[in-house]
């Protein structure tokens, strides 16, 4: 009797350096690329199931943003080269409003590791995601806005004039301390007035209070919390992601 395959309309995949965060239909499992007990029985699995689509979502490498104006497909590879020491696979997004380019190493090629069908797999980069996501945001903001995303040993912070993108940066730190810091720094640099202007977290998660709590004693800060944002673990590093699902179109 022939075994009836478990259909899957949809598998989210959040690739970063060291690992990878596997989501679909009702499971959720991280994993190390490294891992050889659990790699072969996820594998197994997704062999038989019946899967429509697959979306890689990359956090990791920094991508580079380029305006489309200026863009020079024939150059990827020299556009990655000041911002990340990896090179492999390159790929690229447009954002949705077609005024940036996104070029990003893919790096580990995931498909034949979890036996998925590469026509049906699409890859994105998380700062693409988040771009398009913040522009449905900003649209009415006046001046200067602040967006922040807080992740364990990182945090991203993107920058609008009005409704135009002007600064994207990624940071690693190892405490609030560090995180305050380089906040501060970047904000100075664009001549903000703390009394004035105000963080944004994307996202509001409790073990993050700590950031929280020492940017409000220096800033007005706020937060965006709509659902759209969900939390990975992995070996006590957590991850604030976008949910693909609620981004706005």
């Amino acid at each position: 009797m022939q075994k009836t395959k478990t259909k899957i309309s949809k598998a989210s995949i959040y690739q970063f350096e060291s690992f990878f965060h596997l989501h679909f239909l009702n499971e959720s499992v991280s994993l190390s690329y490294t891992d050889k007990v659990k790699l072969p029985e996820i594998s197994k699995i997704l062999k038989n199931s019946i899967i429509n689509s697959v979306e890689v979502i990359h956090f990791n490498s920094a991508p580079s943003i380029i305006p489309v104006k200026f863009y020079d497909k024939g150059i990827k590879a020299k556009y990655l080269e000041t911002n990340t020491g990896s090179i492999n696979n390159i790929d690229e997004d447009i954002s949705a409003d077609q005024k940036i380019n996104v070029v990003y190493s893919k790096n580990k090629d995931l498909s034949k590791t979890l036996g998925l069908d590469k026509q049906k797999i699409s890859h994105v980069n998380h700062f693409t995601q988040l771009y398009n996501y913040l522009s449905g945001v900003v649209d009415k903001s006046d001046g200067l806005s602040f967006f922040i995303k807080i992740n364990s040993g990182s945090f991203e912070i993107m920058i609008y004039n009005k409704n135009e993108f002007v600064f994207f940066n990624t940071f690693k730190i190892v405490d609030e301390n560090e995180f305050l810091y380089y906040t501060f720094f970047v904000l100075e640099n664009f001549q903000s007035s703390i009394k004035k202007d105000k963080i944004i977290f994307i996202g509001k998660h409790e073990i993050f209070d700590k950031y929280y709590n020492l940017a409000s004693k220096y800033s007005r800060i706020d937060f965006i919390e709509d659902d759209a944002h969900s939390i990975l673990n992995f070996e006590e590093k957590f991850f604030s992601v976008i949910n693909a699902n609620n981004i706005r179109d």
